[in-house]
């Protein structure tokens, strides 16, 4: 592999072109730029590590095309990579975004490059959708109306135990797995529903194999258990192929990918045919729970450390510090403000003073801005349990999903009338034909040229050919009316769903009536136009807006101000299990201890100018004197 020799003046080119004017890469930050094999890149938060990986990407941009008509890999969990290509550096964009570059998900990449070729190739299995929140709803359809599958949904219906709610059902069906031993498990309960051998747990393999035979229907967690199981048929084979393929190869935000993930990711790229980049934050790595017992993403004993962070100040850097599990220091570009975080100590009959107090600190220092981002965060905030939670610092905090089911009938509804308030046609269009293929499924309506249940892309192509001038109509009137609301929406779908049951000979004058009472349930009960932004705080006298959310929320977010809730979990508060790392008591070797570690370490790292964290005053009094030095302590018991 080439070694390139970066010049001074490289450096200042991709400095005035990705940074503002006048400011420069810390040294750390340089030395990453400038290393071209193999390394392990360990960035703190706030530390520009994908302004760091575009310099990189446009020194290569220059030196394209590479020997031997290699390409480079940007892999990465979200497309964050390609949108920030596009925006910062769009006069390379077509060079880096083109053959035989890959830029995009570590999910497509697999999909596209190991998983289907195997299951086409193997199997002749032909993957229609990768999904499994459609997985979830065919699994879910064929357990509750094929008596072959009995065993299975009497043991999956006791164990749920969700009442009749589709969207919790659904949710549940999707963290059915079958364990490495053979065992019918739900993911983060210990104990399986099923042993190895049962009828309920052949009956899922089965119904498993059946969706992706005769349906073409696979979930996200399965395609990488193909791809293992391809590549332990042809390790070298697969190796060779695409360590000589790519020439470099980056892999974002490394220690949030799981165990099979970087089982599948190593067996690829050969860190000593390709180079290699893992870039990440080993203390960030939240996404696997409590319960998990693989082990972390470690990075290599010759790493290179991006320990310059230019999001917040010193005073907060000292305090994450603490938290980090290798204890090395962070340097921060704005340096000491003056600004330490603040503890706010209350007891459980002062709670409610802890938003109150939040607001008057960012007055107290002149920090609010309505353009500004103000979070209050925390761990937990499941409503129906005892103990400390985000609702329990402010009653309207809704701790539901974000995103509703996309298999409720009238989740997709309020989805096109929120698309169409917003002026976004092109997006309701795009809900319309999910809407098509779940209601196609329950009629059923098949697509004439495979015989199969229709995808998106499947559906698009029958609108032009079939029902172009039902589409149009439809769309135009819902373009048209004059008070958007769920209501106004499902009339214009009823009516249509009906015109288009007609042309399909189904017999039936309305072909909502011998739908699923479940795929029509309305479990919402409000029409999403009219409610107000969820988990917003408007202060009434002096308007401040405070958004709450969990810490996994916020992950990769940056505020202006952060305030940090207690909460607790299984039986004791996060901020009381990290007082070991502050100094108080000794740190118990649990995952649950190094689990509320990492999350206390990310959601205080978000703010750039103010951290604040409200500790009951229980936890405070165990660690009494431990604060002092670093913390500016409020106590609202008074």
């Amino acid at each position: 592999m080439m070694e390139w020799k970066i010049s001074d003046q490289d450096i200042q080119t991709v400095e005035e072109l990705l940074l503002p004017h006048g400011a420069h890469f810390p040294e750390d930050a340089k030395k990453v730029i400038c290393c071209w094999h193999s390394t392990d890149v360990a960035a703190c938060p706030g530390s520009g590590k994908t302004t760091v990986l575009l310099a990189k990407l446009k020194l290569l941009a220059d030196r394209m095309p590479l020997e031997k008509g290699a390409g480079i890999c940007v892999l990465s969990h979200t497309n964050v990579a390609v949108d920030e290509i596009k925006k910062r550096l769009s006069g390379y964009s077509d060079r880096l975004l083109s053959y035989p570059n890959y830029i995009g998900t570590i999910q497509s990449f697999i999909d596209r490059f190991v998983t289907m070729p195997y299951l086409r190739n193997i199997f002749g299995m032909n993957v229609q959708v990768i999904d499994s929140l459609t997985y979830a709803q065919f699994v879910l359809n064929k357990m509750e109306h094929n008596a072959r599958y009995r065993k299975l949904n009497y043991v999956t219906r006791n164990n749920f135990r969700t009442g009749s709610q589709f969207s919790e059902r659904i949710n549940h069906t999707q963290s059915l797995y079958i364990r490495d031993d053979g065992a019918l498990c739900i993911r983060k309960q210990t104990r399986p529903l099923a042993g190895a051998g049962k009828p309920s747990t052949e009956q899922y393999r089965e119904l498993v194999l059946d969706l992706l035979k005769n349906e073409g229907i696979i979930q996200y967690q399965d395609t990488y258990a193909y791809a293992r199981a391809a590549i332990d048929e042809l390790p070298t084979e697969y190796t060779n192929l695409f360590s000589s393929r790519f020439r470099y190869v980056f892999i974002d935000e490394y220690q949030d990918c799981n165990y099979i993930q970087r089982q599948v990711i190593n067996s690829l790229f050969a860190s000593e045919k390709c180079a290699v980049f893992k870039i990440g934050d080993s203390d960030q790595a939240i996404y696997n729970s409590a319960e998990d017992t693989t082990s972390d993403w470690i990075p290599q004993p010759d790493f290179l450390p991006i320990m310059t962070s230019c999001r917040f100040n010193q005073e907060i850097a000292d305090v994450i510090c603490k938290l980090k599990k290798d204890g090395k220091n962070i340097i921060t570009l704005a340096g000491k403000t003056g600004i330490k975080p603040i503890l706010f100590v209350f007891s459980p009959e002062k709670i409610d003073k802890v938003m109150d107090e939040f607001i008057s600190t960012l007055d107290r220092y002149e920090i609010y801005d309505n353009n500004g981002i103000y979070k209050a965060i925390g761990a937990r905030k499941k409503e129906n349990s005892a103990g400390l939670k985000i609702g329990s610092y402010w009653s309207d905090f809704d701790g539901s999903t974000k995103k509703k089911s996309e298999c409720s009938y009238w989740a997709l509804v309020d989805e096109i009338s929120k698309s169409l308030l917003a002026g976004k046609l092109y997006r309701a269009e795009q809900v319309v034909c999910r809407l098509l293929c779940r209601i196609f499924h329950y009629i059923p309506i098949k697509n004439s040229a495979s015989g199969k249940d229709y995808t998106v892309a499947t559906m698009k192509k029958a609108i032009n050919e079939k029902y172009s001038e039902q589409y149009r109509q439809w769309i135009y009137e819902m373009s048209q009316i004059q008070k958007i609301d769920r209501y106004s929406v499902d009339q214009i779908i009823r009516q249509k769903i009906n015109e288009i049951g007609r042309i399909n000979n189904q017999s039936q004058a309305d072909i909502f009536a011998n739908l699923p009472e479940l795929f029509l349930r309305d479990d919402e009960g409000a029409n999403p136009v009219d409610m107000p932004e969820k988990n917003v705080l408007i202060e009434p006298i002096r308007g401040r807006k405070i958004v709450f959310d969990t810490i996994h929320g916020v992950k990769g977010e940056t505020h202006d101000a952060t305030l940090y809730l207690e909460t607790d979990m299984q039986g004791a508060s996060d901020l009381n299990r990290i007082l070991p790392y502050f100094g108080v008591g000794r740190c118990q070797s649990s995952n649950l201890y190094d689990y509320s570690r990492k999350l206390a370490y990310v959601g205080m790292s978000r703010p750039k100018k103010l951290l604040c964290v409200a500790m009951q005053a229980k936890t405070y009094e165990k660690s009494r004197g431990v604060f002092d030095a670093d913390w500016e302590i409020v106590d609202l018991r008074d």
